[in-house]
């Protein structure tokens, strides 16, 4: 586990990651060290075969309340700005978005900006009764980024996301659970507990035939049914080949639960 006063936490337990943003004075504000230090974990978690699910959660009262304002410059050129923005996705919210294991956000309060692009990034939002939501992006002069738009549309469609990014107002969590955006809304004191039950059960489950399945949800919304039917038969034919698969076939047999060792 990381040490107390870094900007990022990091338990495993069970097969299941939870990575806390842990800068509460700033309400988990995004700066450089929290986001090197992210993108560095969720690499390493990539790799770790004792690792199956993962959790992103925020100490104190907020997810993560966005890009760290102290951080910003206006004065920097085009060019400089575009590096920074497609280096901050090909380190970090590319592979949140596609690492092949489960990854649950578990929203404790305030979820805005950047932070909102954070949580849109995993594949399951669990959001705890006072969390607060928010594509504020226009009311602070900016755009959607980090994926946010994308991701925001694939969520709750173009006339929604429209609604919510030019507006910038922030809805309860019972309003992101009516949009589809989080799947489950959950009592403030059970939220992290609740997440993490949740993801221990997906971390006993057939890990890479999970990821297959990630992989091919996401691919689903952008493709044709002929382009979907060629993934999913390369899917099978990897999935068909793991240790997992035999040993459901095993457990069918002799009418047992499968036990999965994610391989």
């Amino acid at each position: 586990m990381a040490m107390e006063g870094t900007p990022l936490l990091c338990e495993v337990e069970a097969g299941v990651a939870t990575l806390t943003l842990n800068r509460p004075d700033v309400l988990n504000a995004l700066n450089l060290a929290l986001k090197a230090e992210l993108a560095e974990r969720i690499a390493d978690l990539g790799k770790r075969r004792d690792v199956r699910a993962i959790v992103l959660t925020g100490s104190g009262r907020a997810f993560c309340s966005g890009g760290d304002i102290r951080e910003m410059d206006p004065g920097r050129t085009p060019a400089d700005t575009r590096e920074r923005l497609l280096s901050l996705h090909r380190t970090l919210f590319t592979p949140l978005a596609t690492i092949e294991k489960p990854v649950i956000a578990a929203v404790n309060g305030t979820a805005v900006g950047a932070g909102l692009s954070l949580a849109l990034a995993c594949d399951l939002i669990f959001a705890a009764e006072r969390a607060v939501f928010g594509a504020v992006f226009s009311s602070r002069g900016l755009v959607p980024d980090a994926g946010a738009a994308f991701r925001l549309v694939r969520y709750v469609g173009v006339p929604r996301a429209k609604e919510l990014a030019f507006s910038g107002r922030l809805f309860s969590a019972a309003e992101a659970l009516q949009l589809g955006l989080a799947q489950r809304v959950i009592a403030d004191a059970d939220l992290l507990s609740e997440t993490q039950a949740y993801a221990a059960s997906l971390a006993s489950g057939a890990t890479v035939a999970l990821g297959l399945t990630k992989r091919l949800l996401d691919l689903a919304p952008t493709s044709t049914q002929e382009a979907m039917i060629e993934y999913e038969i390369g899917a099978v034919i990897q999935a068909i080949g793991t240790a997992d698969h035999a040993e459901a076939l095993s457990a069918f047999g002799e009418k047992r639960k499968p036990s999965f060792t994610g391989r």
